[in-house]
């Protein structure tokens, strides 16, 4: 069998890992924690990324490079799921063998409890909160879920959330309404004057009027999928507290893209992913309940101690239970996807957040500046650094969006989306620029747009 740094340096384009022949368990899983944890250090390391200016091109094209994507593919659609890059494909791969070849083993000897408590305090630091307020969930929908339907409330109590928020938010909160007797409260953000807002005042008002007396939780986007635009998560958190309402953060977008801390932004509740812009595998997601409300919050699906008691009554109070990891105490768990959640932190880590949140910024704002000086092309996301980040949201004139993701497809194997709600005017093309794009693949999607607007206007 090959060395590990043999298999550091297989291209995984071309070649199948599980066709490597087999050493002891021992081995093999010390390869399969180097894969998973250790991989994305010893990569890094060649290029450290801490402080590197977003323009550097090079740099900039080598993280690119880290990534499976076929040659030729730009991809700007990290909004509906973020590629992983080689080190996080492996650790996937690694866990997936050997969990098959002795589970048992690989349960002893790899994925123990301090290495799940590893990965759990390894992501609190990266998102700026406690651990025990942490619980790795499936996705965003699956933690949007939990802080809706966990707090008590009663019949003609009220929900607001936005007719901009996503479906996994919104149809919670209408799920559970119908069930209980409660009232779903929708803000309106379809208006012109908020794509973009003037300021982030314009959304907190608009959110303010909406809040009664009868208000019991307030779930919202922190980065709004439809349009790009980033909600004054502070401020927003800020009025629900002193108007004693509670706060549901829906952050499918910023975790991987912007610098975090949940504790500064003073949510009560906050459900992200980790399968979009962290670059983790699917159904990978987190949900942040702040430690001193999760006695209110109960959790959605459960099969742990209720009350301090196991199912036959006898005592089982175990300290866990009495924190976050009791809304993911729920069954079997994906061994993969706890790796892939590992190694996709590692990945981010080695380059630095604040080095990768300048780079999505920086990429944005060349792409506002061209789209917003193109003849025909209509900009809906903010120049305000705090209302814009990794999203940008646009339409060519004369030019269906849906056409528009398929032309750019068809002749440039561009991947980009296009939101399109008509019961709330919306019809956008939307392009996510994160870190598997290089600056030669922006400049030429630029162009390619700039060409189809011309060809539009002819």
């Amino acid at each position: 069998m090959r060395e590990l740094s043999e298999i550091l340096q297989a291209d995984d384009q071309i070649e199948d890992l599980s066709s490597l022949s087999r050493r002891s368990f021992f081995k093999q899983s010390i390869a399969t924690v180097m894969v998973g944890s250790w991989l994305p250090n010893i990569g890094m390391a060649k290029q450290p990324g801490q402080g590197r200016s977003p323009e550097d091109r090079a740099y900039w094209r080598w993280v690119a490079d880290q990534f499976l994507l076929k040659p030729g593919l730009t991809y700007m659609n990290t909004g509906t799921r973020g590629p992983s890059p080689r080190s996080v494909y492996r650790a996937q791969i690694a866990a997936i063998k050997s969990a098959n070849e002795d589970r048992l083993g690989y349960v002893k000897n790899v994925y123990t409890e301090e290495f799940k408590e590893g990965v759990r305090t390894k992501l609190a630091t990266y998102l700026g909160c406690d651990a025990q307020e942490l619980a790795i969930t499936n996705n965003t929908t699956e933690g949007m879920a939990i802080g809706t339907n966990g707090p008590d409330f009663n019949r003609g109590d009220e929900i607001i959330y936005t007719n901009h928020d996503h479906s996994s938010g919104a149809q919670p909160v209408n799920l559970r309404c119908a069930r209980e007797g409660l009232i779903p409260v929708v803000v309106d953000l379809s208006a012109a004057k908020f794509h973009p807002p003037r300021n982030p005042e314009e959304i907190v008002k608009a959110i303010d009027a909406a809040i009664t007396p009868k208000t019991k939780l307030i779930s919202f986007c922190h980065i709004n999928y439809t349009d790009g635009c980033v909600l004054p998560v502070r401020e927003i958190c800020e009025l629900a507290r002193n108007k004693g309402v509670l706060s549901l953060v829906d952050g499918a977008h910023p975790p991987g893209m912007l610098d975090l801390d949940l504790h500064d932004l003073g949510c009560d509740m906050y459900a992200g992913a980790c399968h979009k812009w962290m670059l983790a595998g699917q159904l990978t997601g987190f949900f942040y309940v702040r430690r001193d409300l999760q006695d209110r919050i109960w959790p959605s699906i459960y099969s742990g101690p209720v009350n301090g008691r196991n199912m036959y009554g006898e005592i089982d109070d175990r300290e866990k239970f009495n924190t976050a990891l009791r809304y993911e105490t729920h069954g079997s768990v994906n061994y993969a996807a706890i790796q892939s959640i590992n190694a996709a932190l590692d990945f981010h880590n080695s380059i630095g957040v604040t080095s990768i949140e300048a780079r999505d910024r920086y990429m944005a704002s060349q792409a506002r500046s061209a789209l917003g000086n193109m003849s025909g092309v209509e900009l809906f996301v903010s120049e305000d650094p705090r209302l814009c980040a990794g999203l940008v949201s646009f339409k060519v004139s004369g030019v269906e969006t849906k056409a528009l993701a398929s032309m750019l497809w068809e002749r440039h194997r561009i991947y980009i989306r296009e939101v399109v709600h008509p019961e709330i005017n919306w019809d956008a093309n939307r392009l996510s620029l994160h870190i598997m794009v290089n600056d030669e693949q922006l400049d030429r999607t630029l162009g390619a747009i700039e060409e189809i607007a011309k060809a539009s206007r002819a």
